[in-house]
């Protein structure tokens, strides 16, 4: 910088390196001898803000890349005050920074598994108008988003757009899932700006977005808060207010897009046009003249009608907000019997959520664990038994008439039998139903499991209650068979309950039959 600053390309670097040529300024206290880039004020003025908020866009199991959720950096260019309400429309108008991996679209996904964990992909910074990240992440991916203000001094405020000036035109890395990734490379955007934040070294690591917001507010205070709901979560409110004469009617529509002209039912039009916007998000703009027609002809019986019948789900409704959460790591240590006599176990699980955690934090019915290592040590064996579940995902979607999703398991991992420790890999598909919102439900999931040495057929069929927002069980049966001539029908089964006792310690009971009858008591840690 300081020969640039003593030739004929001062211009040009003025331009390129806005926020090196400001530091220049501000370090040396004489000016750059060349005039501010005119590309570069003018793009200035248009994004001036007041505040940087860290957004958190909940996790997304459509797409392998976000199942651990995604961070942005929103520019808030109004008061939060007034722009705290969806509703209001002015949060559309700010601006997201985001890092992305740009991908092949034609690799499989094996490919693509292993260039995003070994740095296949290269990484960039894409500035766009938080509409299209509103509308990309809440409304084709569902997906809620949580935002936690951070306040900024104008200086401060002026290096930052200068240095955001300089990642989105020149700015690239290797992007790896686990440690460069949409969360780390924002934190030291802002650290940049702001060394004395120092949020990297904070997380050691895997860096999951949701840890990322945790963090954050611990260091700089939750300030302000903002939610903006995903569009399913907009369809469900307002399916949950119909009573069922009005279900009957919605449901008769969308099997037949029945004409809409003489229904004179705000809340029944309310709830198919957010229907229409749920199923629009599957299709390209050129796909979706069939939709808007249907569209435009609720909309003009709308407008006929008076104002807004529901207001948008607040964050109370939503029960995910990342800063409630747990730890993402968990440490348990158990003890008890079985039939041979005493057992110990110990379980560490380095991310994210099971079934059986406290939910605050997390969307009902969540299950994503990885690298999850549980040790048995029996009285009578020298040597523990053990299991490394390497990724283990459960989605249970309750099936309804309105959503008639289905649900579904796959562990992938390694396991020791007598032979030796053996890979194995389980996939299951099957069906949920919700016997009370958010705290009950029922799963039947048939499928298989495969390792080197078997193939078994075998259904997982279970329970889930939560008695209390503190005390939460699981009942599981598992009949299997091995594909072999003359192999048993093998019935396992389990029965597990935990009590949290605070957001870091829970009490963990366990009684269960796989080849043996166990039962175990003990603690778990969150960390």
């Amino acid at each position: 910088m300081l020969r640039a600053a003593e030739t004929s390309n001062a211009s040009a670097v003025a331009c390129r390196f806005p926020a090196r040529v400001l530091l220049y300024e501000r370090f040396l206290q004489k000016s750059w001898p060349a005039s501010l880039c005119p590309d570069y004020v003018e793009w200035k003025e248009r994004l001036e803000f007041h505040s940087i908020s860290l957004v958190y866009s909940t996790a997304y199991a459509g797409n392998p890349a976000s199942i651990l959720g995604h961070n942005i950096l929103k520019f808030n260019r109004f008061d939060p005050a007034d722009a705290d309400d969806p509703e209001s429309g002015l949060p559309l108008l700010d601006y997201g920074l985001g890092f992305l991996a740009r991908n092949d679209p034609t690799d499989g996904g094996v490919s693509y598994v292993l260039n995003g964990l070994f740095g296949g992909y290269p990484g960039f910074f894409t500035l766009q108008p938080y509409y299209e990240l509103v509308n990309t992440y809440a409304y084709a991916e569902n997906r809620d988003l949580w935002e936690v203000e951070l306040s900024m001094a104008p200086t401060e405020r002026e290096l930052f757009l200068a240095h955001v000036w300089e990642l989105i035109h020149q700015a690239s890395a290797p992007y790896y899932f686990t440690h460069v990734n949409c969360s780390t490379m924002l934190l030291e955007v802002l650290e940049a700006v702001r060394p004395d934040w120092n949020f990297r070294e904070r997380i050691q690591g895997l860096v999951l977005p949701q840890a990322v917001m945790q963090t954050v507010a611990a260091v700089v205070g939750h300030g302000h808060e903002s939610f903006w709901p995903s569009q399913k979560r907009i369809f469900q409110k307002h399916w949950q207010h119909l009573k069922k004469e009005q279900q009957e009617k919605f449901l008769d529509w969308r099997a037949q897009a029945h004409t809409v002209a003489a229904l004179d039912d705000p809340l029944l039009l309310d709830t198919m046009l957010h229907q229409l916007n749920l199923r629009k998000a599957g299709y390209e703009a050129d796909e979706q003249k069939a939709l808007r027609a249907q569209e435009d002809q609720i909309l003009l019986a709308r407008a006929r009608l008076p104002g807004s019948t529901l207001a948008l789900p607040d964050r109370s409704q939503a029960g995910n907000n990342p800063l409630a959460a747990h730890g993402l790591h968990k440490l348990s240590v158990l003890g008890g019997r079985e039939e041979q006599g005493a057992l110990f176990s110990m379980r560490l699980r380095w991310g994210l959520h099971d079934l059986l955690d406290a939910p605050q934090g997390f969307n009902p019915y969540y299950h994503i664990n990885f690298f999850d290592l549980s040790l048995w040590q029996r009285s009578d064996e020298k040597a523990p038994d053990y299991r490394l579940n390497i990724v283990e995902l459960m989605s249970l979607q309750p099936f309804e008439r309105v959503d008639p999703a289905g649900s579904w398991a796959v562990i992938c991992g390694v396991h020791c039998e007598e032979e030796g420790p053996r890979p194995h890999c389980q996939g299951a598909y099957g069906i949920a139903g919700e016997l009370m919102a958010n705290r009950s439900l029922f799963y039947f999931l048939p499928g298989t499991n495969l390792t080197i040495t078997s193939f078994t057929a075998e259904i997982r069929a279970g329970w889930y209650h939560a008695w209390t927002d503190h005390w939460r069980q699981l009942i599981e049966l598992v009949p299997k068979k091995t594909l072999e001539r003359d192999s048993r029908l093998r019935w396992d089964w389990s029965w597990e309950q935990r009590v949290s006792l605070n957001r870091s310690w829970q009490v963990e009971w366990r009684l269960a039959r796989e080849e043996r009858l166990q039962t175990l008591l003990g603690l778990g840690q969150f960390f």
